[in-house]
């Protein structure tokens, strides 16, 4: 966001009267993690039909500034009605940082039956691991004999009185 160049548009803004809006910079609101800030004061007009300064928060695009514009042109608060673009960014002085999202607190009943269940499946995965290494499958499972020793070279076969037969 090119802060200056809002700065310029928002200085420009006039009134219905065709009077030229103040507008002030802070260096602070205290409430950073909104912005960018902007506060619309009421008009004498719109404070004495009941308007009271609105903060707006987030205020970072040119169509938000625009619609900004038109409000303060339309009356500003407590004359003309808040903008349907600007609602979602009304905020206040008092503001809170959100916080971060914590894990729901879980009670000592769920805290128990996820334990049960934890048990049960390695109960069930021992079983299984047992059920494996004892059961008629394990014979399968080993890998079969290639015919060669370990330094690749083919073993002979051997005759029927047990001797190995050496190939040519």
């Amino acid at each position: 966001m090119d802060h200056e160049a809002q700065l310029a548009r928002l200085s420009a803004i006039d009134d219905r009267s065709g009077r030229t809006v103040p507008v002030r910079t802070s260096k602070c609101l205290d409430i950073c993690f909104q912005a960018n800030v902007v506060v619309v004061q009421p008009s004498q007009a719109g404070r004495a039909a009941g308007g009271r300064p609105v903060w707006l928060g987030g205020i970072t695009e040119d169509e938000l500034v625009e619609a900004v514009d038109d409000w303060i042109f339309g009356g500003g608060p407590g004359l003309a009605p808040l903008p349907a673009a600007l609602a979602g960014h009304v905020t206040s002085k008092d503001a809170k940082k959100p916080k971060k999202r914590k894990e729901p607190k879980r009670s000592k009943a769920a805290k128990k039956e996820r334990e049960k269940a934890k048990k049960a499946e390695k109960r069930a995965k021992a079983e299984r691991k047992a059920a494996k290494e004892s059961g008629p499958d394990k014979d399968r499972s080993r890998p079969k004999k290639s015919g060669k020793d370990k330094d690749g070279k083919k073993n002979g076969k051997k005759d029927g009185d047990g001797r190995k037969d050496k190939k040519k």
